[in-house]
């Protein structure tokens, strides 16, 4: 136990029975905490037993521990009592509170609210999820990380611990639990070199969606189950006028079946993103069960062919365009004609960048009136 008093902001000196205050050294601090040794930086978990509460603090590894009581915390002239011990991943974990996100910008494909009511600390660790409404029948799931760094600080921030989430292709995509110990905790998904908030957490069973950022809000579709489910395809006709003006080589014409009432949801809205998933996804069960490749879907934000085969032999560019669902059939096809011009130079330059592709298909899904259609065309470099 320690007997401090908050001094001009808010940083707190060690309390004599004579009434003197003196800094806290860290030689101190090694003879009264666990594990502590002076000159090491450290994470401390700082409980202050007249509030009950406890604040996570950094130690940079100085002679002394300049330690700064939160803002609102506690107030200038006050002396209360502390306890200090390193701060442990375990603890951080169990510490934080239930977090509660609502949909950022009314997203109609998403839920209104999830919950991560739990963290549950372990190899992986668990975040238990709840969302409402439910999303193609579920209410409640399960996210597993696996820890990928010891805890660290960010300076305005606070501490944080660094987790891994690993998708149904073996990728990973990096994240950030934060927490200083008495405020609100938050998520940061890894973007570039920085972890921007998450505002919102939903799964629908195929897809966990992540969506980050502000202003602008962002959303990441991270596959935790195959998404090839969510479709599928039979071989269908085209006018000949159209197929004779296609340019590459047509590999075959398919009307797609959209099995879930989400994905159609998606069709329907007004946003970009949504309809660049739905493409993707239907270029990624075309490529795996029809044309037989071993591929995965690219992240959008990474850039890039839209989707790549394992061996990195094979390219995929896709596009899905909706506007031609009240268009005449001629204009239609004239659609279908430019997308699949902008298709194709896409893909001889993705030909020319990646030195190991040799083969690359276009796939474009695009939306008639009485259903979906897809076009696959092959380039050769």
């Amino acid at each position: 136990m320690l007997r401090v008093a908050v001094g001009t902001q808010n940083r707190m000196y060690l309390k004599s029975n004579r009434d003197t205050m003196s800094l806290l050294k860290a030689s101190e601090l090694q003879g009264k905490v666990v594990g502590f040794k002076s000159g090491y930086e450290a994470l401390l978990n700082v409980r202050y037993h007249e509030t009950g509460r406890s604040v996570y603090h950094r130690y940079e590894g100085g002679p002394v521990w300049m330690a700064t009581a939160p803002s609102g915390f506690v107030r200038p002239g006050q002396v209360f009592t502390i306890s200090v011990e390193l701060l442990t991943a375990d603890q951080f974990v169990n510490g934080v509170p239930p977090l509660i996100m609502k949909n950022p910008v009314g997203l109609g494909w998403l839920p209104d609210e999830s919950r991560i009511l739990r963290i549950l600390d372990g190899q992986p660790i668990r975040l238990e999820v709840e969302q409402s409404p439910e999303v193609e029948g579920i209410s409640m799931f399960e996210v597993l990380l696996e820890p990928s760094e010891s805890l660290g600080f960010g300076p305005g921030k606070g501490c944080y611990l660094g987790l891994t989430l690993r998708d149904w292709f073996g990728r990973t995509r990096g994240l950030r639990l934060y927490h200083d110990g008495h405020s609100q905790a938050w998520l940061g998904i890894r973007q570039a070199q920085e972890y921007p908030k998450i505002s919102f957490v939903s799964f629908d069973g195929v897809r966990l969606r992540i969506a980050y950022g502000s202003p602008r809000v962002r959303v990441a579709s991270i596959y935790l189950k195959d998404p090839s489910v969510l479709y599928s395809a039979t071989l269908s006709k085209l006018p000949n006028r159209l197929l004779d003006r296609l340019s590459g080589t047509l590999v075959g014409t398919y009307r797609i079946e959209v099995e879930r009432e989400l994905e159609r949801a998606m069709l329907r809205t007004r946003y970009r993103y949504p309809h660049g998933r739905v493409g993707s996804e239907i270029a990624y069960m075309l490529a795996t069960k029809e044309l037989g490749l071993e591929v995965i879907p690219n992240d959008p934000s990474v850039g890039g062919a839209d989707i790549i085969s394992c061996d990195g032999q094979v390219v995929l560019e896709t596009r899905l365009v909706t506007i031609t669902e009240a268009m005449s059939e001629y204009a239609t096809q004239r659609q279908v004609l430019f997308e699949q011009a902008r298709l194709g130079a896409r893909l001889r330059s993705d030909l020319e960048y990646y030195g190991s592709a040799v083969r690359g298909f276009a796939v474009l899904s695009f939306v008639r009136s009485n259903g979906l259609d897809a076009v696959v065309f092959e380039m050769r470099k």
